[in-house]
């Protein structure tokens, strides 16, 4: 195993890292205690473990064509340009006024999931400072008068996750950029400083050190891994959808993750290497569920999100660029694609009728310009269905009825699904009437104040 040389101690190292002796401040949470990086390297919080029944793959399960394959600008997606294209200027100012009004008149009229008490867990957002090059408020190797940290990429991956996973990340995995394929999934533009601004390029370059400028984000060749960390959402907000309950769910995620990026950026610093990331507040730098599948956490779901066998649809995906080795993972199957092809339940239950009945996913894009073509898969109508969530202050009903996001890990007949539908097909729609059957429909969101949840809202 590699070692780190220097002229301070390990255990020093490890606390300008953050790691020596790290906990996760007052909740009744167990952490590991690390005192050095062999120790890092040597932990579970190291390891990616899907359950037994997942199988690594040479290819995704969703089919994509590198050959149309072209990079994509962010600031045509649903949640920069992409709905005001969509429905025209006027439709546009109408959907956020009605937003607005609707939010006013559920509280007054006294709507489950519009308390007074709702709206302020809805609207509870606060963010660390974002940005492409990170933070770079971490020491560096050079003014500690050392080497970089060298290792393996195996070693490196270990290393990376254990930090993440200590520090909230559910999962992580790591994919590679490659010039020809995967260096096209990530955006042509950034963010700009307002959703109907196009942000910088993000650009490609030879050169040794990332920059950005108004006009331009330089993301050295060099910089070849991504890496890809999930954070998971609260079990409890997800069952209670189209309120201000449930709009919670994927709120403080992007809260989190503010300040797990500058974290990790500054954690990578001081190893001696780049770390650019996310300048939104949202996702803005590249397509985070496509890399998500490459790198071996999930499979692609009938809605277009990542479907992963430990959690489901129960995690927000983000990703960083590094010049850190690291070893890239493998797609994984365990059956989610053909399950999706007979469930249906998402789109029996989108409220906008926003997800497609189709049994088999295609190549079209219906015409619609925030969709990239070049990806096998099911038709989605962005616009109709982010005018929904303007109007309505949130949904996310997909996430709380898909069978595959229930249960948890230890879950004996969930796992005993899952197992059955990675190998047997034929059972897909006796689990999917089985879910609807075990009542695991949504909830009352004013039941949400007189839970006892654990730390997080999740087990």
């Amino acid at each position: 195993m590699s070692k780190f040389h220097s002229t301070i101690s390990r255990r020093d190292f490890l606390k300008i890292l953050g790691l020596g002796g790290v906990g996760l401040g007052t909740t009744a949470v167990s952490v590991p205690v690390f005192h050095d990086l062999d120790e890092v390297l040597a932990s579970p919080e190291a390891e990616l473990k899907h359950p037994w029944y997942v199988r690594e793959v040479d290819k995704p399960t969703v089919e994509v064509n590198w050959g149309i394959k072209q990079r994509f600008d962010y600031s045509e997606v649903m949640w920069a340009k992409g709905l005001r294209k969509a429905l025209g200027p006027d439709q546009y100012e109408l959907v956020f006024r009605i937003g607005a009004q609707n939010r006013i008149k559920w509280l007054k009229e006294n709507r489950p999931g519009f308390s007074l008490r709702d709206i302020a867990l809805n609207n509870a957002n606060h963010w660390a400072a974002l940005s492409f090059l990170g933070p770079q408020t971490s020491i560096t190797p050079g003014e500690l008068g050392a080497p970089r940290w060298e290792g393996t990429p195996e070693e490196n991956a270990r290393m990376v996750r254990a930090f993440l996973r200590l520090h909230g990340a559910s999962q992580v995995v790591f994919a590679e950029l490659e010039s020809n394929t995967t260096e096209r999934l990530i955006y042509s533009h950034d963010t700009g400083p307002a959703p109907l601004v196009r942000g910088p390029a993000l650009v490609f370059s030879d050169q040794d050190e990332p920059a950005e400028d108004e006009n331009t984000r330089t993301i050295p060749r060099k910089a070849r891994w991504v890496i890809v960390y999930g954070m998971r959402m609260a079990d409890e907000l997800m069952k209670r959808p189209l309120n201000q309950v449930g709009g919670r769910s994927h709120g403080y995620m992007y809260n989190l993750k503010s300040l797990l990026q500058g974290q990790l950026q500054n954690f990578i610093r001081t190893l001696g290497y780049m770390c650019l990331g996310e300048a939104s507040r949202y996702n803005a730098l590249g397509i985070h569920a496509g890399f998500a599948i490459l790198g071996g956490m999930g499979e692609m779901s009938r809605m277009g999100h990542v479907i992963t066998p430990e959690y489901g649809l129960r995690q927000r995906v983000q990703m960083v660029i590094t010049d850190l080795p690291l070893a890239p993972g493998k797609p994984i199957d365990f059956g989610v694609m053909n399950f999706c092809r007979t469930c249906k339940k998402c789109a029996e239950n989108c409220p906008p009728k926003a997800i497609s009945f189709a049994t088999e996913p295609d190549w079209d894009t219906y015409g619609k310009p925030y969709h990239s073509p070049g990806v096998k898969a099911w038709s989605w109508p962005a616009d109709r269905c982010n005018a929904w969530i303007r109007q309505t202050g949130g949904c996310a009903v997909c996430f709380g009825v898909c069978p595959l996001s229930k249960g948890n890990r230890n879950a004996i007949y969930h796992d005993f699904m899952k197992a059955t539908l990675s190998k047997t097909p034929v059972f897909n729609r006796l689990f999917r009437n089985f879910d609807d059957f075990m009542d695991y429909g949504l909830k009352n969101p004013e039941t949400f104040w007189e839970l006892d949840l654990p730390p997080w809202g999740y087990d």
